[in-house]
C-alpha cells in the first residue's frame, strides 16, 4: 500500500516550514553505518523533530487529517533530511509506516523516491515540493539518483510505529 497526496499543506503553511527549515534550524551529519564515517556511507544531515514539537505537531496533525489514521506512536529518529541525491541507498525503516513529504527542492522525476520488488527497482515516485507519501516501513526504498551535481532536496519523515486507520 504506496498513498499519495499532493499539495499536502496549504500555501500558507507550506512557505512557513521552508523557510523555518532553510533558516532556523540545524542539521546533523548522518551515516547508515556511524562507525564508518565515509563517503559511501553518508545518508545526508538531519534535523530531529523531537527537537522542535511545534514542526513535529504540524506534520502529525497534516498527516492525520490528510491520510485518515490516528498516530499513536512516532520513532524518535523522525526528522528533517537535506541530502544531495547522487546515489541509489536502498533500505528499510524500523516502523510501521513511513510518512515522507517533500517539502523543498528541484521539482523532477529524478529527484524522488524509488521502490523496490524482490531487490528489483519497480516504483519511483518523483520530487514535487508539498508532496506526502505514506508507505510501510519495510518495502525498500531510496532517494532516486540525479546526474546534475549537487542537486539537494528537503524532506521530512515520520517514522510511525503504530497508528489507528
Amino acid at each position: 500500500m504506496i498513498k499519495i497526496i499532493d499539495k499536502f499543506f496549504d500555501n500558507k503553511t507550506l512557505k512557513n516550514i521552508q523557510d523555518h527549515i532553510s533558516n532556523k534550524i540545524y542539521f546533523t551529519p548522518r551515516y547508515f553505518k556511524e562507525k564508518e564515517r565515509t563517503i559511501e556511507n553518508y545518508y545526508g544531515s538531519r534535523f530531529k523533530l523531537s527537537e522542535d514539537k511545534v514542526l513535529l505537531d504540524t506534520f502529525v496533525k497534516e498527516t492525520e487529517s490528510k491520510f485518515k489514521i490516528k498516530i499513536k506512536k512516532i520513532g524518535s529518529d523522525s526528522g528533517i533530511d537535506l541530502r544531495n541525491t547522487d546515489r541509489f541507498r536502498p533500505h528499510i525503516d524500523p516502523a510501521k509506516v513511513n510518512i515522507l513529504i517533500m517539502l523543498k527542492g528541484s521539482r523532477a522525476v529524478t529527484n524522488g523516491t524509488v521502490f523496490y520488488t524482490d531487490k528489483e527497482l519497480d516504483m519511483h515516485i518523483g520530487f514535487m515540493e508539498n508532496r506526502a507519501i505514506m508507505f510501510p516501513s519495510n518495502k525498500f526504498h531510496s532517494a532516486n539518483v540525479n546526474k546534475v551535481y549537487n542537486i539537494r532536496r528537503y524532506t521530512a519523515t515520520l517514522f510511525v510505529e503504530d497508528y489507528d486507520e
